[in-house]
């Protein structure tokens, strides 16, 4: 049985990372939030062709973090013992990297800005449990 000193708790531990817990929960919150109260008198300012591209883009957010959040509950499973390393490393991956690791830069100046500064917060994270991801399977 592995104890708490154990190189693979350790590793899993330092992989599994609370604060990135923290940060998808934020951001999410944040998105929430901007949505709530200002989604729908940016959307009547925009221009109507930019309508649908906003619509996406918001859905681009949410898909990233809905990915990370679902890729961070297959980890605690993993910690807590609930899940085998081996099988979760085989089973559950980030999810549409296709579509979540798109660069949004180019939608600075045209969608409004607290929705670029979501993409690009979200791209950002969502790129970072990507290597993270990477490292689970390594290890298994």
């Amino acid at each position: 049985m592995a104890t708490l000193h154990s190189p693979v708790i350790s590793r899993q531990n330092v992989l599994f990372m609370p604060s990135v817990f923290n940060e998808t929960m934020q951001l999410l919150v944040d998105a929430h939030d901007y949505f709530q109260r200002f989604g729908n008198d940016d959307q009547s300012r925009i221009e109507p062709q930019l309508k649908a591209l906003y619509s996406c883009e918001m859905s681009r957010i949410t898909l990233r973090l809905s990915s990370i959040m679902a890729w961070i509950m297959v980890q605690r499973a993993v910690f807590s013992g609930k899940i085998p390393p081996t099988d979760a490393a085989r089973q559950y991956h980030l999810d549409f990297a296709d579509v979540c690791t798109v660069d949004n830069r180019v939608l600075h100046g045209i969608l409004p800005s607290y929705v670029c500064y979501l993409l690009d917060r979200s791209r950002e994270l969502y790129e970072r449990v990507m290597r993270l991801d990477g490292q689970v399977h390594q290890l298994h």
